[in-house]
């Protein structure tokens, strides 16, 4: 019998708020007007320029992340390097997402925004890589021959916090050197370690990359707590893996988002998706990890049941980060590539293997939160319940009445309606969603 077949006759009923709270959250986010001009800018006042020469190639990484106003960013820099002389090409720098194809890859940034038209350049995708060295007593580097065969290469590289492991370097671009640089094989085998790897290689990996290669640096952005772009700077090659890194993911750590109570018994996502983040939801913010031999504790806030309601249609059926969850629903299940969800997490090694197994699963979103609800160790009417559209939009969310005290005493938080809780016949929820 298929899945859903089977699970249609379980029927585990509990007390659902009949309401909820629409509470607006509210951060201190600085915000840049015009990505675009200053991605140019990050080109110049950054030292980027003052390392290539007219009349130079150069290939442009562009990763597969969410990365806010990633087009305008992206064309910035080649439309900066096109006005100093130079010719430049964009290729995926993304380790083995896309299905670890070329065509994939270039699908996925297609879906980002950035194509051909959007950036006013070439793309060119490859999964070929070569060998540049052997960090000592470590794994051997490599870097993509669509990479390589520029006179130079620069990242477009977001510094944010992992959601994986902790360190003073973390995703930026001496991750991103070894991750999107070094494709899908590259990816592999720095994930085989899990986290230790990166804590310990991050630093002279980049050093390698630097001085073996034609990586002359990156252009950084830094989000706000809305997803916004906060800040876009410059990194030559010599201060990647360095303090002037480790200070920027400082502050990218000071700009995040969180969930505003320090336990919430039944955390409900609406949606999971690789665009939203690499684990699917961003494990700095539903504070869970599930990574062997990493410290749990991870993020502000102490959650005992999540639940997921479906995948975005950009993650086109990866679900990698999904075992996050305690509970999901048959929708999710239904849309679910195998392939590509396995590619993911087998090439993540011991970051995506503990996280990738299929949670208890129900036939709709009333059966899937009564279940969370039977879970969360509260007496149902006075379980915290809390509802948020993904990990990236916490500005907006929906709590049970019986955090209308926590809200009113919250300085971040308001509240803005009550709303009823309710659901189709066949148990798909209509609100909060429905205002959107």
């Amino acid at each position: 019998m298929k899945l859903l077949e089977q699970i249609q006759q379980l029927h585990f009923p509990a007390e659902l708020p009949k309401s909820l709270l629409a509470v607006k959250q509210v951060f201190d986010a600085p915000q840049v007007k015009d990505p675009y001009a200053a991605a140019k800018a990050a080109l110049h006042e950054g030292g980027l320029l003052a390392r290539m020469k007219p009349g130079a190639t150069v290939a442009v990484g562009a990763g597969s992340r969410g990365i806010a106003n990633l087009p305008q960013i992206v064309k910035g820099v080649v439309d900066g390097l096109r006005e100093a002389g130079m010719h430049p090409y964009v290729v995926p720098a993304m380790g083995s997402h896309g299905g670890a194809t070329a065509e994939g890859q270039k699908t996925m940034l297609a879906e980002l925004g950035v194509t051909e038209a959007s950036v006013g350049a070439e793309i060119r995708a490859t999964m070929d890589v070569q060998e540049i060295g052997q960090i000592a007593d470590g794994p051997t580097l490599y870097q993509g021959v669509d990479s390589a065969a520029a006179d130079h290469c620069l990242l477009v590289s977001r510094i944010k916090p992992h959601t994986d492991f902790r360190s003073h370097l973390e995703s930026g671009p001496s991750k991103m050197c070894l991750i999107g640089w070094g494709k899908q094989h590259g990816a592999a085998i720095m994930h085989a370690g899990g986290g230790a790897n990166f804590q310990k290689y991050l630093a002279p990996a980049a050093r390698i990359y630097e001085t073996n290669t034609n990586f002359v640096g990156a252009v950084c952005p830094i989000e706000n707590a809305y997803d916004g772009t906060a800040k876009v700077v410059g990194l030559t090659a010599d201060k990647v893996g360095l303090e002037p890194e480790a200070k920027l993911l400082e502050e990218a750590k000071s700009l995040m988002a969180s969930l505003p109570f320090p336990e919430i018994d039944v955390l409900v996502v609406r949606d999971l998706g690789k665009n939203i983040s690499g684990t699917g939801m961003d494990t700095n913010i539903i504070s869970r990890l599930m990574i062997p031999r990493q410290p749990e504790a991870f993020g502000n806030v102490d959650v005992a049941v999540i639940t997921v309601l479906d995948l975005t249609e950009e993650t086109h059926g990866n679900a990698a980060g999904m075992g996050l969850a305690n509970v999901t629903t048959a929708r999710v299940a239904n849309k679910i590539d195998w392939f590509a969800t396995y590619t993911n997490c087998i090439t993540s090694g011991i970051f995506g293997m503990f996280r990738v197994a299929l949670p208890i699963t129900m036939p709709s979103d009333r059966a899937a939160l009564e279940v969370a609800l039977r879970g969360c160790a509260q007496p149902q009417p006075d379980a915290r319940m809390v509802f948020i559209r993904d990990t990236l939009t916490v500005d907006h969310l929906w709590v049970s009445p019986n955090l209308r005290q926590a809200v009113e005493e919250h300085p971040r938080l308001s509240i803005l309606e009550e709303i009823p809780l309710e659901f189709t016949a066949n148990g798909v929820m209509r609100c909060p969603w429905a205002l959107d």
